[in-house]
């Protein structure tokens, strides 16, 4: 009897120290991906996409790396420091990315994308146009 009650209380002593040391810090991890077209931006090779990225739930003061993967167009990483909350807060410039519908984002923790890999996503609508800021200033007046 006291062998088992022993050996049950040792497994559930080993059962709760591999659940507090496996996580020892809870935190959640909040990843937001919306993408903007500058229209006219160059009016040559199309126009230019904005993806922005907002993470949130990082480790504060560390950086992280942003490999942003348009479906039509060569991927780009961005790297940069979260802040003293953990924010991670960036935006991927994309050359001609009118062409690209889907902009998929990795978020990886250190300087580049061969670190672990902390966030994922994509943006979830498509992205709106803005005009660029050549248009005169009788464009913009109320008539």
């Amino acid at each position: 009897m006291t062998l088992t009650l022993t050996l049950v209380s040792t497994i559930f002593a080993l059962l709760l120290l591999t659940c507090y040391t496996a996580n020892p810090f809870a935190q959640a991890i909040e990843m937001d991906v919306k993408c903007t077209v500058y229209e006219h931006s160059d009016d040559v090779n199309g126009n230019d996409v904005d993806v922005r990225i907002l993470v949130m739930g990082l480790q504060p003061n560390n950086k992280y790396t942003a490999k942003v993967m348009p479906d039509h167009n060569p991927p780009t990483s961005v790297t940069t420091e979260t802040d003293y909350d953990g924010i991670f807060w960036v935006i991927a410039k994309i050359p001609n990315g009118e062409k690209s519908l889907l902009f998929n984002v990795n978020v990886y923790a250190g300087n580049s994308t061969n670190g672990r890999l902390v966030a994922s996503g994509d943006d979830d609508a498509p992205c709106y146009g803005i005009a660029s800021l050549s248009t005169s200033s009788s464009d913009t007046e109320p008539r």
